[in-house]
Formats: C-alpha cells, structure tokens, sequence
C-alpha cells in the first residue's frame, strides 16, 4: 500500500554537539621596562575573544585570545597600566562526523585573580568557558495522509518554522578616532573595548542586510603630565551576508561578535592627536521560513492489524522578534569619598530568562566599575552590582516559549550627586528571537498485515460505554477499532472532547 501513503519531508535542525568547555587562565609575566613598578593593583580585566574555529571529521578546535588588561598605581599613586594578550586553543571531540555541519561558539571569562609577586612582576589564575553548538539540517519523511478508508486517521497541523539556514561572515573594520577638542595629546591607553550591535536585519532575496554600530571606549593618559582622559564613539557597520533560498518572506536572528580587536596611539604632528582602530567582527544569521504543515498524529486500521513507527520531531517557530534599548537607572554608595570620576564602565554579569504571565522576564546582573580620585589625589577603584529587569510583553503566550536574549551595554553614564554617591545610568541593548518549541511524536511509517485481521472489541452490534476522565472520541475509537465519525454521527457529538461520565453508543465494525 505504499501508493496509498502521502509523505511529507520535514526539515528541522539536528544538534550534533552541544557542550560547554573550561579554558583555564594560568600565567605571569614581568612589566616592561616602560612601565613603572606596581604599588598596588587597582582592577585586573580580561576578555575573551574566538579568533577561529574549525570542524574536522569528529574533532572540533577553537583559537582564540584572552586580552588581560592591569590597571595599578605605581609608587606616587599614578594610574598606570599593561595589557597582555594570552592566547590558547581548544580541542574537543564529537560523537560523529560533523562534515557539512554548522559550528557556533561563544566564550565567557568566568573568573580572573591577579597579585604582584614583586613590584614587576604579576600571577594571573582565571578560566574561560567556551560554549560550543554543531548542528546541520537534517530531513525526516513523516506520513501526512494515507488514501484507504479502512485505516483511521488523526490530523493534525505541526506550526513549523523551516530552518533554511546559517551562514556567518567576518567584517573588517578600520577607523581613525579623533580625540576631542582640547583634550591633550594622547600619552599611553590605559583601558579600551568595542562591542558591536546588530540594529536591523533585512532579508532580501538569498541575502541578509545586517546594520549595527560599535561602541568604542578609551582611556587615555595624557603625554604631558595631566588627569586621564576619555573618548567615546560609536561606529556605524553594514554587511551583506548570503545565503541561498531565504526570501523577504522569512525571519532571522543575527548575531555579532568581536573576534579581534586593536586600538592604539597614531602619531602625527604636534603628537598623537587620534587613535588607529581595527577590528574584525563576526556577523552570523539563522534563517527561518514559517509553513505549518499537516501531519498525522495517530493511526490504526480498523479491519487488520497495523505497525506503526513513530519518531518524536522537534519543531521551532519564530512568534516574536526584540531589538530594543533598555534603559537603567540606578544610585551606587562608594566605600570612601572621592574627588572625581576617572572613567567607569559596566561588565555584564548574568542573564537569566523566564516566561510569566504573558511576559518575557529577563533577569541580570550588571558589574558597574568605578575608577576615581581620592581626595588624596591616589587612584581609586570599586565595584559595584546592578540589578536589572526587563519585561516585555508576549504577543502569543505559550507554555512552551523558549530565548536566547543578546544583551549587549550600548553605553554608560553617571553623575556625581555628592562624594560618596553616583547616579548610574545604563542603556542595555536587547535583541532576541522568540522560539515556541513544540516536541511531537510523528508517524514515519505504517504497515498493514493483510494477513492478520485486527481484534474484534466490542461482542455486539452495538456497545454502551461511558467516558473517564479526559477521554476522546479518538480513544474510544482506537480501542474498538471503530469509525471516529460513526461514533460521533450516531452520538450527535459536536466536539471530540467528552466529559466524565457520558454515555455513548459504540458501534461494532
């Protein structure tokens, strides 16, 4: 009967590898002979950055770089600092073959701990965790109708959203930043950082137009003797990221990344006046196209015995989409007074997503880091958490939501209320896809033993039977081997739904 069976190819992405790995942070090293002796080590900071990653055959390797940044006070009190670049590579073995297979990462610095062992020397213990995901699209044939009117049918409709693919792509970006008027020519950085933003996706025919912009923060110590200095910009992006058979018509999650990134002094007359930017940043996009589709959710035969072979398929539709700015607000007590403000920044520290009462609920933690002057004259610093909600609400609530929010510190500023107290203020950049996960176990094959006629229920032409709780017509069908719509034509049933305790007329086949 396998002219009589219609299938139906459905495709859906298959998780090959979904682990997160530690990286640990284990080095010291000696200050070189430009910088001065280390009095007392202020903060130590470090972010990791996947400059590559690769798949071969069951072995997957992910490079990349921890960039370790000591901010300390040299003997008269001076904010000084080093950066040093630790590199490290990572191995990890899959189960199978990944060939042809998608290969997403992330890293996270989890922890870092430095201490001078002299005045130039430093020991630094952390770890990084790397979070690696492989998977590839994978089709199954489900059965969605079968063409025999002895066989009983169960539809359905499965609210799929089509993975159509993913596809990543490096972006170089070169820029010359210029320091504000009046501020002093540029001496040594003291800290910097860039975080890219995605701002829009847009899908045109086998291509996605990715806009965002990058946020760059420096701080700077004048070549003369003088207060450190702060420039801030934001830099615009855009990139065309392919990927054959996506139409305006389907949806996308685009995500960005760092993977490199260097910023130093440029020099020219009259001294270093502006700031040499390169960075690579890394763009991916999933797409998805929605097309629900029919499928049979059971089947039995009503005249012969049948085996039937079912396979649990996960689906994912996109319902809800976020790009958004949150903004935060929030006064922070110093452990001691100062006098000014050096520079601050914010660390984001965790995440944490949740589905309530129709909204999305998105917990975190944000670090606020203070660098500022004593009264004394002697750089200072704190550390201070942040807490934060963000509630949005659902377009279509469903038990079985899942997401992945993206947040991202698009920008940072304070005011000094008094010497002990600091008004905070954060925008948070939300983007996030919202996925509903629907798990069904799906008919993939159906055989019918001509051979074997199916077992006969019901001792007379007609049997009185009465529901349990949370029974269907279906149920009472299948265990008869009785037509569902007989049942419900001679019952004068309008809905398949029952209540306990009703009574039906069953007929005999």
């Amino acid at each position: 009967m396998e002219e009589k069976i219609i299938k139906t190819n459905v495709l859906v992405n298959d998780v090959l590898f979904n682990e997160t790995a530690e990286q640990p942070i284990d080095v010291d090293f000696s200050l070189p002979d430009f910088c001065p002796d280390i009095s007392k080590i202020l903060k130590c900071r470090a972010v990791s950055r996947i400059s590559s990653k690769s798949i071969n055959g069951k072995n997957i390797t992910v490079d990349g770089c921890v960039c370790i940044t000591v901010l300390y006070c040299d003997e008269t009190g001076k904010l000084c600092s080093y950066e040093y670049q630790y590199p490290f590579s990572k191995n990890l073995e899959m189960s199978e073959e990944g060939g042809s297979a998608n290969l997403c990462c992330r890293t996270k610095c989890e922890y870092i701990n430095c201490r001078a062992v002299t005045g130039r020397k430093i020991d630094i213990h952390g770890a990084v965790s790397i979070s690696v995901r492989v998977f590839r699209r994978k089709g199954t044939d489900i059965i969605s109708d079968i063409d025999d009117p002895n066989i009983e049918q169960r539809r359905g409709t499965a609210p799929a959203t089509i993975p159509m693919g993913y596809s990543e792509k490096y972006l170089m970006v070169e820029e010359d930043i210029a320091i504000g008027q009046g501020q002093p020519t540029i001496g040594r950085i003291l800290r910097c950082d860039a975080k890219p933003c995605v701002r829009e996706s847009k899908i045109i025919n086998d291509k996605t137009v990715v806009k965002g912009d990058m946020a760059v923060w420096i701080l700077y110590s004048p070549e003369d003797e003088g207060a450190p200095q702060c420039v801030k910009t934001v830099i615009p992006f855009s990139q065309i990221i392919d990927m054959e058979g996506i139409t305006d018509s389907c949806e996308c999650e685009t995500k960005s990344e760092t993977a490199f990134l260097e910023i130093k002094p440029k020099s020219g007359e009259g001294g270093a006046k502006c700031f040499s930017l390169t960075a690579k940043l890394l763009l991916s996009c999933e797409a998805f196209c929605g097309n629900d589709i029919a499928v049979l959710l059971d089947a039995f035969s009503r005249k012969y015995m049948a085996d039937i072979k079912k396979e649990r398929i996960s689906f994912n539709k996109i319902c809800d989409s976020v790009s958004e700015i949150f903004h935060c607000k929030k006064n922070i007590e110093l452990d001691e007074p100062v006098s000014s403000v050096t520079d601050l920044w914010c660390d984001m520290q965790s995440v944490n997503t949740k589905f309530e009462n129709e909204n999305m609920l998105v917990n975190g933690t944000v670090i606020a880091c203070v660098l500022a002057c004593a009264g004394t004259g002697e750089a200072v610093y704190f550390e201070k958490p942040i807490d934060f909600e963000y509630k949005y609400p659902l377009k279509a609530p469903s038990s079985s939501l899942h997401c992945t929010p993206e947040i991202d510190i698009s920008s940072c500023g304070y005011t000094i209320m008094s010497a002990e107290n600091i008004e905070l203020r954060i925008d948070l950049s939300v983007n996030a896809a919202i996925y509903n996960c629907l798990d069904m176990p799906l008919i993939t094959e159906i055989r019918v033993d001509e051979g074997r006629p199916a077992e006969i229920t019901a001792k007379c032409a007609m049997t009185i039977y009465f529901t349990g709780a949370g029974e269907c017509v279906w149920d009472i069908a299948k265990h008869y081997n009785a037509s569902t719509e007989e049942i419900m034509k001679i019952n004068e049933l309008e809905s398949e739904c029952l209540p306990e305790g009703k009574m039906l007329l069953i007929p005999a086949l």
